[in-house]
């Protein structure tokens, strides 16, 4: 019998169970925090968030059951290294870093929607992300992958991040992609955002006088699978301005409705 396979293999069958325990442990879980939560009637909780002048303006009427998602980090092989004008290494398996021997001209002012048009049609599976914020000082942008038609934020990978100089040409860009995306067999019920805002107002995340100015469905990771693999699950994205005009953005796991604590370091800053 070959022992380091089978090692693996129960690794790998022990990794699933346990995915699937807290997966269950979970629904158990959110059934409570439901059930909870949803003892204060849509009505008052709109009342207590005028009496501290929190104004949300238009959300989603209804919201769609999502699943969770379970993805593989990709590790590059010497082959996807772009050729040509291109020069390309592999960092730590899961980086892919590209330099242009001759830097590419944008063709207009950088901004999210010439940077969106330069990825999609010059870098491989550049369609998979979306514009996500850029530091004109810096003269960078970073895009996050997009997971069943989905924005994931702040992942440890699944990200690019594009790179120009001063005269507006991109000079290069570094990737990292998840792969063999697959979404779990029962999409889960998900929880309104005004609930989310409830949510971040009675723990003391959210603030008197705040302005919500958007609230958008997304994926953020749950849980590591294994070494490569990890489980996304659907997270409400809310941003809001603060009465000093300072502006915040914050995340709730849309499915039990704990606030999702994400690293903000890996923002562009």
């Amino acid at each position: 019998m070959d022992w380091s396979k089978t090692k693996t293999i129960f690794i790998i069958v022990f990794s699933i169970l346990n995915v699937f325990l807290y997966s269950l442990y979970l629904d158990r879980y959110t059934e409570y925090e439901k059930v909870e939560v949803l003892g204060n009637d849509s009505s008052s909780v709109e009342e207590k968030l005028k009496e501290d002048n929190i104004s949300y303006g238009n959300l989603p009427e209804s919201v769609e059951p999502e699943p969770y998602i379970n993805a593989q980090m990709n590790e590059f092989e010497s082959s996807e290294i772009p050729a040509g004008n291109q020069q390309g290494r592999i960092i730590g398996e899961n980086l892919l870093r590209v330099d242009f021997r001759q830097p590419m001209p944008l063709g207009a002012e950088a901004n999210g929607k010439t940077l969106t048009a330069f990825v999609e049609e010059n870098i491989d599976q550049g369609e998979a992300y979306v514009f996500w914020e850029m530091n004109q000082a810096e003269n960078k942008a970073v895009f996050f992958q997009k997971v069943n038609g989905k924005t994931l934020y702040y992942s440890d990978n699944g990200r690019l991040t594009l790179f120009w100089n001063d005269e507006g040409e991109v000079t290069g860009f570094e990737q990292t992609i998840y792969e063999n995306v697959e979404l779990g067999e029962q999409p889960k019920e998900l929880i309104p955002p005004i609930q989310a805002i409830y949510t971040l107002y009675t723990r003391g995340v959210l603030p008197a006088n705040s302005t919500i100015d958007s609230t958008e469905i997304g994926y953020s990771v749950y849980v590591q699978v294994s070494e490569n693999a990890r489980m996304f699950l659907p997270t409400w994205r809310i941003s809001a301005t603060l009465a000093d005009g300072t502006k915040e953005e914050y995340f709730i796991n849309a499915v039990n409705n704990g606030i999702v604590e994400l690293e903000a370091e890996e923002a562009v800053k």
